[in-house]
């Protein structure tokens, strides 16, 4: 896919030149007479890199700058300032900006061209390394998961067999009491599936501490919450005669 390029410059001359040269090199061109509608092209297009003049009416490329890096579906857009030697006070305000390159408007093409390269491979490089970041996490969010609803099913399937084990099958006292701690363990399974499954669409995980620094499924908030009337999830009703 071709990168987008914004050129931002009040002289239609230089905007014209800019956009033949841009796509002669393969990129997607668009262009903005000053600061305010390069403003609005940005959250339009979401361009990969912003090539702005700094003196411009309306809007500087300063402003320009700031409001990019501010914005923080904006913040990672790479911004190149035209500037002349004799505007030093406007290279430091838009270092304080957070423009990422200067480039004077009399630099050859050919440095310029080297310029933009660099930069929209370090960009590709830092969105590889945050995407690569991101996996990581998805797998160890997935491994937590799955350790939490092995620890917990496995907990009520030990309180079952302990309790069935326990009993004396000729004391109705003793069936009434496996059987509700049937029913409360089979709640809780089913609450972390039904957690789970609301997880995966909302791709939300609630974790709580369980030891050290060890993060497991926060399942008696999400069994309290799944339980309460305003769910609509009541809790299982015993079955008849087990009174």
């Amino acid at each position: 896919m071709r990168k987008t390029i914004l050129f931002v410059d009040d002289e239609p001359d230089v905007r014209r030149t800019m956009r033949y040269w841009l796509a002669s090199l393969g990129y997607r061109a668009i262009d903005a007479v000053d600061g305010e509608h390069a403003w609005k092209l940005v959250q339009e297009h979401t361009p990969d890199l912003v090539m702005t003049d700094v003196a411009m009416p309306q809007m500087d490329g300063v402003e320009l700058c700031r409001r990019i890096k501010l914005t923080e579906a904006t913040a990672g857009i790479p911004v190149i300032m035209f500037t002349s030697h004799d505007q030093t006070d406007l290279q430091l305000a838009g270092t304080e900006a957070g423009a990422d390159a200067y480039v004077s408007k009399e630099t050859d093409f050919r440095i310029l061209r080297a310029r933009l390269e660099a930069i929209l491979k370090d960009r590709t490089r830092q969105s590889e390394e945050t995407q690569r970041q991101v996996e990581t996490a998805k797998r160890q969010t997935l491994s937590q998961t799955v350790t939490t609803l092995a620890h917990h099913i496995n907990n009520s399937v030990m309180a079952i067999h302990a309790t069935a084990s326990a009993i004396d099958p000729a004391s109705p006292d003793h069936a009434r009491t496996l059987q509700r701690v049937c029913q409360t363990e089979a709640r809780k399974m089913l609450t972390v599936l039904r957690a789970l499954k609301k997880m995966a669409e909302e791709e939300e995980l609630k974790t709580t501490v369980y030891v050290g620094s060890e993060l497991m499924f926060d399942l008696e908030r999400e069994l309290t919450r799944l339980a309460s009337p305003a769910t609509g999830t009541a809790a299982t009703k015993p079955h008849k005669g087990s009174q």
